[in-house]
């Protein structure tokens, strides 16, 4: 069975951005016309779109199905060629152990709060 898009939260999520129908369609790499009949909600995406669509928004594919109405993403996707320090300290991180990680994320915690 097919997951049925929410077309509100979808709306919802791309206005949280400030952007337009045509800036989201974009992102995405999707025709306008198919992302303004998904916000209409005249057509059904594929999960694969939901989850992309998702990414895109900055929200979780389950928000956008009407699972959850926390609209907080549960995942990302960090591009080498975008982001080369943030994917190389993530790669590099996938090795550590819980004590490295706990003392990455104090880290991470301290800097945050000196920025402040």
């Amino acid at each position: 069975m097919q997951p049925r898009l929410v077309p509100e939260n979808l709306k919802k999520a791309r206005e949280a951005l400030g952007i337009t129908r045509i800036e989201a369609s974009n992102r995405m790499n999707i025709p306008q016309s198919s992302y303004v009949r998904y916000e209409n909600g005249t057509r059904k995406p594929t999960y694969a779109t939901i989850i992309q669509m998702a990414q895109v928004l900055g929200t979780s594919a389950d928000y956008l199905i009407g699972k959850t109405d926390d609209e907080t993403a549960d995942s990302m996707i960090i591009k080498k060629d975008t982001d080369p320090v943030l994917f190389e300290m993530a790669d590099g991180a996938k090795s550590f152990d819980e004590k490295q990680l706990a003392r990455l994320y104090k880290y991470y915690k301290d800097i945050c709060k000196a920025d402040k």
